[in-house]
């Protein structure tokens, strides 16, 4: 039996069930096929060493378990309550990819902004995006009023 059935606002059922997937499966796609790429992009000053491809395929399976499941919980389940649950966890998730962002930074003396290169920029930036419409969601922010269904109500 759903806890809540409720209206979620158009903004995050499209970004949860397009974007977000499309984001994660580039993420997979890096870490799986590119790693130099995924290295490269996030820590410029590092070298790709083959013998921590484990750790790149780790990343690659979370990614793709966020893709799957940022695409198929929007359009199976209608219960407010398994979003937030699913929105929270992918949220311990950002912030531990933030703080990756963070950690390469500091680790190569880049926490100035002026020093940051196109790449940090977007990757940071992206991230940041990410996690504050994951915390929105799950705070709540845009619910309610007009956009509120009663239960019964079959309206996404």
């Amino acid at each position: 039996m759903a806890s809540t059935v409720a209206a979620v606002p158009t903004l995050y059922t499209c970004f949860f069930a397009y974007a977000d997937p499309l984001i994660a499966l580039y993420g997979a796609y890096l870490n799986f096929l590119a790693p130099e790429q995924a290295m490269a992009s996030m820590a410029p000053q590092s070298t790709y060493d083959p013998a921590t491809v484990f750790l790149f395929h780790q990343a690659g399976g979370l990614a793709l378990a966020v893709a799957v499941m940022s695409a198929l919980v929007p359009r199976v389940s209608e219960d407010l309550a398994v979003w937030k649950v699913l929105q929270f966890s992918l949220l311990l998730s950002d912030v531990g990819g933030l703080s990756g962002v963070y950690f390469a930074l500091e680790r190569q003396g880049r926490l100035e902004p002026r020093l940051w290169s196109a790449d940090d920029r977007a990757v940071g930036g992206l991230y940041l995006f990410i996690t504050a419409v994951r915390l929105a969601f799950v705070l709540g922010v845009g619910f309610g009023g007009a956009g509120e269904v009663r239960r019964g109500d079959k309206r996404r």
